[in-house]
């Protein structure tokens, strides 16, 4: 995972630049925990202790943080959303052919234990620096 961290001097802000891929991780981390380092202790201790073949979940304020079996996926809670009464396969018909489907694309990441660790670390380092 490849990835800078940027301190604005004009600003005063941190940002956090990651890969296509990872993009939603770096949102993640600042919309949650924000730009104080001791936000993220509670996080890296609890993620620190956990075994290869343990699972956890962290329930964020828009996304959801599971592991499982060393691997980590990030997910936005409007891809759990489920409306009250199912639709009938006419009107999933129509909103597949009308192109209003969920979006997935920048949702939803994916990394390894270790990999999002060695992230939280070195960016809770440069916070506090």
């Amino acid at each position: 995972m490849e990835y800078d961290f940027i301190y604005d001097r004009t600003t005063r802000q941190f940002s956090i630049r990651l890969s296509g891929e990872h993009e939603v991780l770096g949102r993640f981390l600042l919309d949650e925990f924000g730009q104080q380092a001791a936000a993220y202790l509670p996080l890296l201790q609890q993620l620190s202790v956990l075994k290869p073949q343990h699972s956890m979940q962290y329930q964020g304020r828009e996304f959801l943080l599971e592991v499982e079996n060393g691997d980590v996926t990030l997910s936005h809670n409007t891809l759990f959303y489920s409306n009250a009464q199912q639709l009938t396969e006419e009107q999933q018909q129509a909103l597949a052919d009308d192109d209003l489907q969920l979006d997935q694309q920048g949702m939803t990441s994916q990394c390894g234990l270790e990999d999002l660790l060695k992230l939280l670390r070195e960016w809770q380092q440069f916070l506090a620096d």
